[in-house]
């Protein structure tokens, strides 16, 4: 087995999931780069569909990235924030980072709303590596 799901402090795990969907209502929010997304997206909030929904959606996937995440932190070995952080750092960078601008290439999203996606997700994913490599 690659890592012993044992190993894993899930508690950690629902507090980064706590914490990144946390940020993800604040970045969203309309005051900060909630309208500059909505224009960037070129749609209205009933064209997103039932809130409810996506948020629960939203919440479940943020649970299964931090829980790979722990996965990889434990495997890494990685016992203090910093260590978490960067690594949560480099995986977003690496893999969000190159898939979405992958997906800006050919679908031609608007560039801002590159910039707004991936800032979200390194800051995010940054903040729940910090969480799981300190709370081991």
């Amino acid at each position: 087995m690659l890592v012993d799901l044992v190993s894993i402090n899930w508690w950690a795990v629902l507090l980064a999931t706590i914490v990144a969907y946390a940020i993800g209502a604040v970045w969203y929010a309309p005051p900060v780069f909630g309208k500059r997304w909505m224009a960037a997206l070129g749609k209205s909030g009933e064209q997103l569909g039932d809130p409810a929904k996506l948020r629960a959606a939203q919440f479940f996937l943020t649970l299964v990235i931090a829980s790979v995440l722990a996965a990889v932190v434990v495997r890494f070995g990685a016992v203090t924030w910093i260590e978490g952080a960067a690594i949560g750092f480099v995986l977003s960078a690496g893999f969000v980072g190159t898939s979405l601008l992958s997906d800006w290439m050919s679908c031609s999203f608007n560039m801002r709303l590159y910039w707004m996606q991936i800032g979200y997700r390194l800051v995010c994913v940054t903040a729940m590596g910090a969480i799981l490599g300190a709370w081991r």
